[in-house]
Protein backbone atom coordinates (compact mmCIF):
# COMPACT_ATOMS: atom_id res chain seq x y z
CA UNK A 1 0.00 0.00 0.00
CA UNK A 2 1.34 3.40 -0.90
CA UNK A 3 1.89 5.53 2.25
CA UNK A 4 -0.97 7.85 3.11
CA UNK A 5 -0.48 10.98 1.02
CA UNK A 6 -3.84 12.62 1.25
CA UNK A 7 -4.60 12.89 4.97
CA UNK A 8 -3.06 16.30 5.56
CA UNK A 9 -5.45 19.19 5.25
CA UNK A 10 -8.46 16.91 4.83
CA UNK A 11 -10.45 18.46 7.64
CA UNK A 12 -10.66 21.98 8.88
CA UNK A 13 -13.35 20.86 11.33
CA UNK A 14 -15.16 17.58 10.93
CA UNK A 15 -18.78 18.23 11.85
CA UNK A 16 -18.69 21.97 12.59
CA UNK A 17 -20.61 21.02 15.67
CA UNK A 18 -20.40 24.23 17.63
CA UNK A 19 -22.41 25.83 14.84
CA UNK A 20 -24.70 23.00 13.84
CA UNK A 21 -25.75 21.86 17.30
CA UNK A 22 -26.66 24.05 20.24
CA UNK A 23 -24.64 24.03 23.40
CA UNK A 24 -26.71 22.22 25.99
CA UNK A 25 -24.95 23.31 29.17
CA UNK A 26 -23.65 26.64 30.21
CA UNK A 27 -20.90 27.36 32.69
CA UNK A 28 -22.16 28.56 36.01
CA UNK A 29 -20.62 30.72 38.67
CA UNK A 30 -19.09 28.46 41.26
CA UNK A 31 -19.83 28.75 44.94
CA UNK A 32 -16.41 27.30 45.79
CA UNK A 33 -13.52 29.70 46.21
CA UNK A 34 -10.83 27.16 45.25
CA UNK A 35 -12.40 26.16 41.91
CA UNK A 36 -11.80 28.52 38.95
CA UNK A 37 -15.09 30.02 37.78
CA UNK A 38 -16.07 28.81 34.31
CA UNK A 39 -13.94 25.66 34.47
CA UNK A 40 -15.35 22.21 33.74
CA UNK A 41 -14.92 21.22 37.37
CA UNK A 42 -16.75 24.37 38.51
CA UNK A 43 -19.74 23.56 36.33
CA UNK A 44 -19.81 19.97 37.56
CA UNK A 45 -19.31 20.82 41.23
CA UNK A 46 -21.92 23.57 41.22
CA UNK A 47 -24.52 21.36 39.56
CA UNK A 48 -23.89 18.48 41.94
CA UNK A 49 -24.04 20.89 44.89
CA UNK A 50 -27.34 22.29 43.65
CA UNK A 51 -28.94 18.83 43.53
CA UNK A 52 -27.48 17.76 46.86
CA UNK A 53 -25.02 15.15 45.60
CA UNK A 54 -21.78 16.86 46.63
CA UNK A 55 -21.10 19.59 49.12
CA UNK A 56 -18.13 21.73 49.99
CA UNK A 57 -16.37 22.39 53.25
CA UNK A 58 -17.16 24.90 55.97
CA UNK A 59 -14.38 27.20 54.77
CA UNK A 60 -16.06 27.58 51.35
CA UNK A 61 -13.69 25.25 49.50
CA UNK A 62 -14.37 22.21 47.35
CA UNK A 63 -10.82 20.78 47.48
CA UNK A 64 -10.88 19.43 43.92
CA UNK A 65 -7.42 17.88 44.18
CA UNK A 66 -8.16 15.87 47.31
CA UNK A 67 -8.20 12.09 46.78
CA UNK A 68 -11.51 10.25 47.20
CA UNK A 69 -11.59 6.91 48.99
CA UNK A 70 -13.94 4.03 48.27
CA UNK A 71 -16.25 4.84 51.18
CA UNK A 72 -16.65 8.45 50.04
CA UNK A 73 -17.16 7.32 46.45
CA UNK A 74 -19.97 4.92 47.32
CA UNK A 75 -21.74 7.62 49.33
CA UNK A 76 -21.52 10.04 46.39
CA UNK A 77 -23.26 7.44 44.23
CA UNK A 78 -25.76 5.93 46.65
CA UNK A 79 -26.92 8.94 48.70
CA UNK A 80 -29.06 10.53 45.93
CA UNK A 81 -30.73 7.21 45.09
CA UNK A 82 -32.08 6.14 48.48
CA UNK A 83 -34.24 7.90 51.02
CA UNK A 84 -32.81 8.52 54.48
CA UNK A 85 -35.42 6.21 55.99
CA UNK A 86 -34.18 3.31 53.88
CA UNK A 87 -30.55 4.02 54.75
CA UNK A 88 -31.36 4.23 58.46
CA UNK A 89 -32.61 0.64 58.38
CA UNK A 90 -29.21 -0.65 57.23
CA UNK A 91 -27.30 -1.17 60.46
CA UNK A 92 -25.24 -4.30 59.75
CA UNK A 93 -23.10 -5.66 56.93
CA UNK A 94 -21.17 -8.87 56.29
CA UNK A 95 -18.04 -6.95 55.27
CA UNK A 96 -15.37 -7.86 57.82
CA UNK A 97 -13.69 -4.45 57.86
CA UNK A 98 -16.80 -2.34 58.55
CA UNK A 99 -17.92 -1.94 62.14
CA UNK A 100 -21.40 -1.13 63.43
CA UNK A 101 -21.69 2.64 63.59
CA UNK A 102 -19.22 3.39 60.81
CA UNK A 103 -20.65 6.36 58.91
CA UNK A 104 -20.42 4.67 55.52
CA UNK A 105 -21.94 1.30 56.53
CA UNK A 106 -25.49 2.03 55.19
CA UNK A 107 -24.19 3.20 51.81
CA UNK A 108 -21.91 0.20 51.38
CA UNK A 109 -24.56 -2.25 52.51
CA UNK A 110 -27.11 -0.72 50.14
CA UNK A 111 -24.56 -1.07 47.35
CA UNK A 112 -23.90 -4.71 48.29
CA UNK A 113 -27.58 -5.61 48.43
CA UNK A 114 -28.09 -4.10 44.98
CA UNK A 115 -25.04 -5.85 43.44
CA UNK A 116 -23.20 -2.57 42.92
CA UNK A 117 -20.21 -3.93 44.83
CA UNK A 118 -19.21 -7.52 45.49
CA UNK A 119 -19.53 -8.75 49.05
CA UNK A 120 -18.72 -11.93 50.93
CA UNK A 121 -17.86 -14.61 50.04
CA UNK A 122 -16.48 -13.11 46.81
CA UNK A 123 -14.84 -10.25 48.73
CA UNK A 124 -14.69 -10.30 52.50
CA UNK A 125 -13.43 -6.72 52.94
CA UNK A 126 -14.66 -3.48 51.39
CA UNK A 127 -11.44 -1.50 51.87
CA UNK A 128 -13.25 1.77 52.34
CA UNK A 129 -10.14 3.80 53.12
CA UNK A 130 -8.39 2.89 49.86
CA UNK A 131 -8.46 5.54 47.12
CA UNK A 132 -11.10 4.80 44.51
CA UNK A 133 -9.82 4.19 41.01
CA UNK A 134 -11.30 5.55 37.83
CA UNK A 135 -12.81 2.29 36.61
CA UNK A 136 -14.07 1.28 40.05
CA UNK A 137 -15.97 4.55 40.24
CA UNK A 138 -17.36 4.29 36.71
CA UNK A 139 -18.43 0.67 37.24
CA UNK A 140 -20.24 1.54 40.48
CA UNK A 141 -22.07 4.44 38.82
CA UNK A 142 -23.25 2.34 35.90
CA UNK A 143 -24.40 -0.54 38.09
CA UNK A 144 -26.17 1.85 40.47
CA UNK A 145 -28.17 3.27 37.57
CA UNK A 146 -28.81 -0.23 36.16
CA UNK A 147 -26.87 0.32 32.95
CA UNK A 148 -26.38 -2.90 31.00
CA UNK A 149 -22.59 -3.41 30.74
CA UNK A 150 -23.10 -5.53 27.62
CA UNK A 151 -24.36 -2.51 25.66
CA UNK A 152 -22.31 -2.08 22.47
CA UNK A 153 -20.89 -5.57 23.01
CA UNK A 154 -20.36 -5.96 19.27
CA UNK A 155 -17.45 -3.52 19.64
CA UNK A 156 -14.44 -5.28 21.16
CA UNK A 157 -11.61 -3.15 19.84
CA UNK A 158 -8.39 -1.96 21.49
CA UNK A 159 -8.93 1.65 22.52
CA UNK A 160 -5.50 2.95 23.60
CA UNK A 161 -2.01 1.76 24.43
CA UNK A 162 -3.18 1.03 27.99
CA UNK A 163 -6.54 -0.51 26.96
CA UNK A 164 -5.72 -3.29 24.51
CA UNK A 165 -7.52 -6.25 26.09
CA UNK A 166 -11.30 -6.35 25.49
CA UNK A 167 -11.54 -9.18 28.04
CA UNK A 168 -10.30 -7.00 30.92
CA UNK A 169 -12.88 -6.75 33.73
CA UNK A 170 -13.35 -3.03 33.25
CA UNK A 171 -13.57 -2.99 29.44
CA UNK A 172 -17.42 -3.11 29.14
CA UNK A 173 -17.75 -0.26 31.63
CA UNK A 174 -15.10 1.85 29.90
CA UNK A 175 -16.72 1.19 26.54
CA UNK A 176 -20.05 2.47 27.80
CA UNK A 177 -18.37 5.39 29.59
CA UNK A 178 -16.96 6.56 26.26
CA UNK A 179 -20.40 6.43 24.64
CA UNK A 180 -21.76 8.52 27.53
CA UNK A 181 -18.85 11.01 27.41
CA UNK A 182 -17.93 10.17 31.01
CA UNK A 183 -14.26 9.86 30.10
CA UNK A 184 -11.95 10.78 27.24
CA UNK A 185 -8.31 10.05 26.51
CA UNK A 186 -5.58 11.98 28.28
CA UNK A 187 -3.13 14.23 26.50
CA UNK A 188 -0.87 11.19 26.20
CA UNK A 189 -3.56 9.25 24.38
CA UNK A 190 -4.35 6.90 27.28
CA UNK A 191 -7.30 6.22 29.59
CA UNK A 192 -5.40 5.45 32.81
CA UNK A 193 -8.08 3.03 34.07
CA UNK A 194 -6.29 2.48 37.38
CA UNK A 195 -5.75 6.14 38.23
CA UNK A 196 -6.82 7.22 41.71
CA UNK A 197 -9.51 9.89 41.51
CA UNK A 198 -9.78 13.29 43.13
CA UNK A 199 -12.94 15.13 44.15
CA UNK A 200 -12.72 17.11 40.93
CA UNK A 201 -12.43 13.90 38.91
CA UNK A 202 -15.43 12.27 40.55
CA UNK A 203 -17.51 15.41 40.08
CA UNK A 204 -16.73 15.50 36.36
CA UNK A 205 -17.42 11.81 35.74
CA UNK A 206 -20.72 11.77 37.61
CA UNK A 207 -21.88 15.11 36.19
CA UNK A 208 -21.21 14.04 32.61
CA UNK A 209 -23.11 10.81 33.18
CA UNK A 210 -26.13 12.61 34.64
CA UNK A 211 -26.11 15.12 31.78
CA UNK A 212 -25.96 12.27 29.27
CA UNK A 213 -28.99 10.66 30.89
CA UNK A 214 -30.76 13.98 30.45
CA UNK A 215 -29.88 14.12 26.75
CA UNK A 216 -27.42 16.97 27.18
CA UNK A 217 -24.12 15.50 25.96
CA UNK A 218 -24.77 15.08 22.24
CA UNK A 219 -22.66 18.10 21.40
CA UNK A 220 -19.79 16.88 23.55
CA UNK A 221 -19.89 13.39 22.05
CA UNK A 222 -19.85 14.58 18.45
CA UNK A 223 -17.07 17.02 19.28
CA UNK A 224 -15.14 14.09 20.74
CA UNK A 225 -15.73 12.09 17.56
CA UNK A 226 -14.38 15.04 15.60
CA UNK A 227 -11.25 15.19 17.73
CA UNK A 228 -10.67 11.47 17.31
CA UNK A 229 -11.06 11.66 13.53
CA UNK A 230 -8.38 14.34 13.45
CA UNK A 231 -6.15 11.94 15.40
CA UNK A 232 -6.94 9.24 12.83
CA UNK A 233 -5.84 11.49 9.99
CA UNK A 234 -2.70 12.64 11.77
CA UNK A 235 -1.77 9.05 12.63
CA UNK A 236 -2.24 7.87 9.04
CA UNK A 237 -0.15 10.77 7.78
CA UNK A 238 2.61 9.62 10.14
CA UNK A 239 2.18 5.97 9.03
CA UNK A 240 1.03 4.95 12.51
CA UNK A 241 -1.86 2.55 11.88
CA UNK A 242 -2.02 1.41 15.51
CA UNK A 243 -2.88 4.88 16.81
CA UNK A 244 -5.26 5.38 13.89
CA UNK A 245 -7.08 2.17 14.84
CA UNK A 246 -7.34 3.23 18.49
CA UNK A 247 -8.73 6.64 17.54
CA UNK A 248 -11.17 5.27 14.96
CA UNK A 249 -12.59 2.87 17.58
CA UNK A 250 -13.00 5.71 20.08
CA UNK A 251 -14.61 7.92 17.43
CA UNK A 252 -17.05 5.16 16.59
CA UNK A 253 -18.05 4.75 20.25
CA UNK A 254 -18.51 8.49 20.72
CA UNK A 255 -20.69 8.71 17.61
CA UNK A 256 -22.69 5.65 18.68
CA UNK A 257 -23.31 7.28 22.04
CA UNK A 258 -24.44 10.50 20.39
CA UNK A 259 -26.81 8.56 18.16
CA UNK A 260 -28.23 6.64 21.13
CA UNK A 261 -28.93 9.93 22.88
CA UNK A 262 -30.36 11.78 19.88
CA UNK A 263 -31.38 9.14 17.34
CA UNK A 264 -33.70 11.39 15.36
CA UNK A 265 -31.29 14.21 14.54
CA UNK A 266 -30.19 13.99 10.88
CA UNK A 267 -26.80 15.54 11.66
CA UNK A 268 -26.14 12.93 14.35
CA UNK A 269 -27.22 10.12 12.03
CA UNK A 270 -25.02 11.44 9.25
CA UNK A 271 -22.06 11.98 11.55
CA UNK A 272 -22.30 8.35 12.67
CA UNK A 273 -22.08 7.19 9.07
CA UNK A 274 -19.09 9.43 8.43
CA UNK A 275 -17.40 8.04 11.52
CA UNK A 276 -18.09 4.50 10.34
CA UNK A 277 -16.57 5.48 7.00
CA UNK A 278 -13.37 6.55 8.72
CA UNK A 279 -13.27 3.26 10.57
CA UNK A 280 -13.42 1.50 7.19
CA UNK A 281 -10.66 3.75 5.87
CA UNK A 282 -8.39 2.73 8.75
CA UNK A 283 -9.15 -0.94 8.21
CA UNK A 284 -8.44 -0.52 4.51
CA UNK A 285 -5.10 1.08 5.31
CA UNK A 286 -4.18 -1.82 7.60
CA UNK A 287 -5.28 -4.38 5.01
CA UNK A 288 -3.04 -2.69 2.44
CA UNK A 289 -0.06 -2.85 4.79
CA UNK A 290 -0.74 -6.57 5.19
CA UNK A 291 -0.88 -6.91 1.38
CA UNK A 292 -4.54 -7.88 1.50
CA UNK A 293 -5.26 -5.71 -1.49
CA UNK A 294 -8.68 -7.06 -2.40
CA UNK A 295 -9.84 -6.55 1.18
CA UNK A 296 -8.44 -3.03 1.16
CA UNK A 297 -10.33 -2.22 -2.03
CA UNK A 298 -13.54 -3.68 -0.57
CA UNK A 299 -13.22 -1.61 2.60
CA UNK A 300 -12.62 1.53 0.56
CA UNK A 301 -15.89 0.78 -1.21
CA UNK A 302 -17.61 0.46 2.17
CA UNK A 303 -16.18 3.82 3.21
CA UNK A 304 -17.42 5.40 -0.04
CA UNK A 305 -20.93 4.06 0.47
CA UNK A 306 -21.05 5.08 4.15
CA UNK A 307 -19.95 8.60 3.21
CA UNK A 308 -22.71 8.73 0.59
CA UNK A 309 -25.24 7.70 3.21
CA UNK A 310 -23.93 10.33 5.61
CA UNK A 311 -24.48 13.03 2.99
CA UNK A 312 -27.98 11.76 2.27
CA UNK A 313 -28.90 11.89 5.95
CA UNK A 314 -27.47 15.36 6.48
CA UNK A 315 -26.70 17.45 3.37
CA UNK A 316 -24.64 19.76 5.60
CA UNK A 317 -22.03 16.99 5.62
CA UNK A 318 -21.69 16.97 1.81
CA UNK A 319 -18.25 18.56 1.73
CA UNK A 320 -16.89 16.16 4.33
CA UNK A 321 -18.48 13.21 2.56
CA UNK A 322 -16.77 14.22 -0.68
CA UNK A 323 -13.43 14.44 1.11
CA UNK A 324 -13.87 10.98 2.62
CA UNK A 325 -14.67 9.59 -0.81
CA UNK A 326 -11.57 11.20 -2.27
CA UNK A 327 -9.51 9.57 0.45
CA UNK A 328 -11.18 6.21 -0.17
CA UNK A 329 -10.54 6.45 -3.92
CA UNK A 330 -6.87 7.28 -3.41
CA UNK A 331 -6.40 4.34 -1.05
CA UNK A 332 -8.22 1.97 -3.42
CA UNK A 333 -6.13 3.19 -6.35
CA UNK A 334 -2.96 2.57 -4.33
CA UNK A 335 -4.16 -0.96 -3.49
CA UNK A 336 -4.94 -1.71 -7.13
CA UNK A 337 -1.55 -0.40 -8.20
CA UNK A 338 0.23 -2.49 -5.58
CA UNK A 339 -1.78 -5.56 -6.58
CA UNK A 340 -0.71 -5.25 -10.22
CA UNK A 341 2.86 -4.36 -9.37
CA UNK A 342 2.67 -0.80 -10.66
CA UNK A 343 3.29 2.39 -8.70
CA UNK A 344 1.05 5.38 -8.13
CA UNK A 345 2.18 8.81 -9.28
Amino acid sequence: MHPMKHASGLLAGVFALSVLLPSFTQAQETAFKDVPSGSAVAEAAEYLRSVGVLSGYADGTFRPNQKVNRAEAIKIIIAPLLKKEALDQLTATPFTDIKAGDWYLPYVEAARQNSIVDGPPAKAAFNGTKPVTKMEFIKMILLAYQIDPTAYSEITLPLATDVTDPTAWYYPYLRYAITASMTMITGEGTFAPGRELTRGDTALVLYRFLMYRNGKRTQALLSEAESEILIVLGSLKESNPEQAEFASARALLAARGANAGAPNQPLVQGALKITEAFRSIVRAYRAGINQQFDESIRLCGDAWNLATRGKELSPSLASLSDQVQTLAKNLADSARAAKTGTTTP
